[in-house]
This record gives structure tokens, C-alpha cells and sequence, in this order.
């Protein structure tokens, strides 16, 4: 049995197989999206890798940005979209899952052992609910009713709610952004655009970052401006993260994860996180009880993508 799993994010793509082959022990693949004009271009290109092109597929799982009801499947945050119909006859593929790439990135975290998370507020865990979000090229979000085998989380769009500014400094924040944007999500702030928007507005003419990854080199070397940006989209990602416990009450833990967050890990002080987490007025002890996790490696959402194509056989609720 051969079985591929994809991640594929707005920046780069995360492939794995498993199965008999020739290429046992080299089972994962990482790809910059630029480099390809389609999907189907990466997968050749990681099948040739692998020495397995040609070979038919018991079952493709895919997770990708955005709502995956429609066919053909338009991603977020990359032009490309996907038709199941040709996937499965370019493929010979006996099964194709194509699911929300939050989906996968909940299953992935709530897969990593406890002893690896970073914890960002203790509450008190128990089998209720459970939300998980991400910053990456995007803002993701899905979660589980209750941890229940057989039963893949709930994807969202959760990332595009409304901004809410809490003090004088957000607010100007929101201003500026809606007068180039119109509206303004929080995924216009807790993603890697957002954190070079958000750099742009503090530094001014003195902003110098051309990507994310400046932008925190910059913070790293005690640049005034960086430090500010992240500690701002830190503290934006907590109040996020406390809307979230008042919305969905999961008590099985609030789970944050995704490629920018853990690049941003040392600036989650959990004193500080939790200062602008549980600031909710006559709600902060609701909050305070919900229990807050960061999963810090880079691959959850490969992890659940793993997860469905080897063993998975509930319903994906493709959505």
C-alpha cells in the first residue's frame, strides 16, 4: 500500500509517503511553492524523488488553505486549485481526502506529546473541546466538539473575524490598515504579511524589513522597532486567543501553532501572554481555566496529513 500526504501552505508544500518502495527512509519532501506553477507539479516532482512516479496511490490526503467544498478547489494565499476528478485519474489514486489544512494542523497538535508543547497558560485540561489556530501565511483555525477517535476536527474561517483593538496603540493600528484594506481581520495582523504591515506602521520611514524573517532577524538584534512589532503581534495573538476560549469554551486546550508563531516563539512570555489573554473584564476567570499550548515545530499540519492518509477511515467532512 502507498499512501501520500500533503501540507500545503501558502509558502511552501510538506510531502510524505509511506509504503513498499525503493525509496524506504527518505519518506519527506519540502518544497518552496514559487518554484511550481500547480499542485500537481510538486507532486511529480517529490513521486520522481521518491522513485515511486508512475506507481498508482491507495490513498492522497491533502491539506490546503481554505474552504475545500467546491470543485475545483481554489487555495488561499496561492493560485492554484486543485479538481478531484483529475487528481484521482492523473494519480491512479484508489482514494483521495482533500481537507482544510487546519483540519490537519489540529490533528497534528493534538498528536504531539504534552512534555514538547511550550505552555502558555496552565488552566485546567479535561476531554472537552479543543481549538486550534496558527499563524503562518495565513491565520488558521478548526476544532474539535471533543477529542473523539474516528472524527477529524472542524475547519473555520476564524482567522478573518473582525479586528478588536484593545488600547490606543491597536486602534491607530486599525486605522492605518483600513485605509489600505477596507476590512481588517485579525489575519491581517497575526500573519507574515501582517507582521510586515504591522513593522510598516511602528517604523514608519525607518522600516527597512522586506520579509518576515528581517523582521524578526531585526528583533533578535535589539532593533527598537522590530521588538515592538513582535511584542504587539504577540499580544494581539493573545487577545485572539482569549476570544477564542469565550467563544468556544475548550476546555481541552487552546492550541497555537504555524510556521510564523514558531518563529516567534521566544517573545510568548507566558506572564506577558497571559496579561492580554485573560484580559476579558467580568469574564477573565472563564478564561483563565482554558488551558493554552504552543506546539513549536514547524510540521503539524504534515503530521495530520500523515495521520489521514495512513489510518483515517471517519468521515473527513470536507468543507
Amino acid at each position: 500500500m502507498i499512501s501520500l500526504a500533503a501540507d500545503i501552505g501558502g509558502t511552501y508544500s510538506r510531502l510524505a509517503w509511506s509504503g513498499d518502495g525503493p525509496a524506504q527512509g527518505a519518506d519527506e519532501q519540502i518544497f518552496r511553492n514559487a518554484d511550481f506553477d500547480s499542485l500537481e507539479a510538486v507532486i511529480d516532482r517529490a513521486l520522481a524523488v521518491w522513485s515511486i512516479a508512475g506507481q498508482p496511490l491507495d490513498h492522497i490526503a491533502l491539506a490546503v488553505p481554505g474552504p475545500v467544498h467546491d470543485d475545483p478547489v481554489a487555495l488561499t494565499n496561492i493560485d492554484w486549485q486543485l479538481d478531484r476528478e483529475a487528481l484521482r485519474s492523473r494519480y491512479r489514486a484508489a482514494r483521495l481526502s482533500i481537507v482544510n489544512d487546519f483540519q490537519a494542523a489540529a490533528l497534528g497538535s493534538v498528536a504531539e506529546p504534552r512534555e514538547r508543547l511550550m505552555t502558555l497558560n496552565p488552566g485546567v485540561a479535561d476531554t472537552g473541546p479543543v481549538v486550534v489556530a496558527g499563524a503562518g501565511t495565513g491565520l488558521g483555525m478548526a476544532w474539535f466538539a471533543g477529542q473523539r477517535s474516528g472524527v477529524l476536527p472542524y475547519a473555520t474561517e476564524g482567522g478573518h473575524l473582525d479586528f478588536a483593538p484593545v488600547d490606543d496603540e491597536q486602534l491607530a493600528l486599525f486605522h492605518w490598515l483600513a485605509e489600505r484594506y477596507g476590512h481588517v481581520s485579525y489575519e491581517r495582523i497575526l500573519s507574515g504579511a501582517g507582521l510586515l504591515d504591522t513593522h510598516r506602521f511602528i517604523a514608519a520611514d525607518a522600516a527597512g524589513a522586506g520579509t518576515p524573517a528581517e523582521v524578526v532577524a531585526a528583533a533578535r538584534r535589539g532593533d527598537v522597532h522590530a521588538l515592538q512589532t513582535v511584542r504587539t503581534f504577540v499580544a494581539i495573538f493573545a487577545a485572539y486567543a482569549g476570544n477564542l476560549a469565550l467563544a468556544f469554551n475548550p476546555t481541552g486546550g487552546i492550541y497555537l501553532c504555524g510556521g510564523l508563531t514558531v518563529h516567534l516563539a521566544e517573545w510568548f512570555n507566558p506572564e506577558l501572554f497571559q496579561a492580554r489573554y485573560m484580559a476579558k473584564g467580568r469574564m477573565r476567570a472563564v478564561v483563565q481555566r482554558i488551558p493554552v499550548f504552543m506546539v513549536n515545530r514547524h510540521d503539524t499540519g504534515l503530521t495530520g496529513a500523515k495521520m489521514i492518509a495512513e489510518n483515517f477511515t471517519g468521515q473527513t467532512y470536507e468543507q
